[in-house]
Formats: structure tokens, sequence, C-alpha cells
């Protein structure tokens, strides 16, 4: 028989990891084409996830740009999961570009790593 000590330590565990590392669900920020921007304020070893949809056949280019000098990586997955593009050089500017094959969202992952930062990320779609 399963003690109740067991059974509130392994639940006390359980939940301590689930808030040390929760699950970050991405934001869907809606279309691509009319995407203004959005400034994100990171912290060092920081990660934001964030959806958008597109248009068959129209390239569009994700940017990053930092006001620090720190490493912000950006990459970029689609519906199933698969990475299409990243750019991991060093410093705080990143671009991506890609032509989708067909309509649908994209999943959009920035990392910083190396101090604080403020992040502009940004989105141009070809003929918008």
């Amino acid at each position: 028989m399963i003690s109740i000590t067991r059974v509130v330590t392994a639940a006390a565990a359980v939940f301590a990891l689930a808030t040390v590392c929760p699950a970050q669900e991405p934001t869907d920020l809606g279309k691509g084409a009319g995407f203004q921007g959005k400034k994100i304020e990171m912290k060092d070893k920081g990660e934001v996830n964030y959806l958008l949809s597109f248009t068959a056949g129209k390239e569009f280019e994700a940017t990053t740009n930092g006001t620090k000098n720190t490493d912000v990586h950006l990459y970029v997955y689609d519906e199933a999961g698969k990475e299409v593009g990243k750019d991991d050089s060093p410093g705080p500017q990143c671009s991506v570009k890609i032509t989708p094959p067909k309509d649908g969202k994209y999943k959009f992952v920035i990392k910083n790593a190396g101090g604080d930062n403020t992040v502009t990320f940004d989105i141009k779609v070809a003929g918008s």
C-alpha cells in the first residue's frame, strides 16, 4: 500500500516541475500580411513563441532587432512542426525569408541570451 506521504511528495514534485518548466503555448498574432511588428521585453535566456498565418506563394521575411548586443536567435516552423528557417548567427539582428508552398500557420520562436534586451519582431510580406 502506498503511503499518503509518498503520494503527497509525488504530487508536490509534479506541481513544482510544472511551475518551474511551464509549456509555452504560442500566441496567435493573426495574419502575417497585417502584422504591424511587436516589441518584446526579453530576459536573459528568455524565449517567446508566436503564430502567424500566411498565403501560399507570397514570400515573407521575419526579422528581429535588439536594442542591446545580446544573442537573439529566430527559428521558424511550419504547421507540421518542421523547421523551415533559422538565423542563429551572433548578435541581436536576425532575418529569415520563406515562401510558403501552401496557406498555413507558421510558428516563430525567438530566443535571447547574454542579458536582458528589448527586441523588435517584424514581418514583411512581398506585395504588402
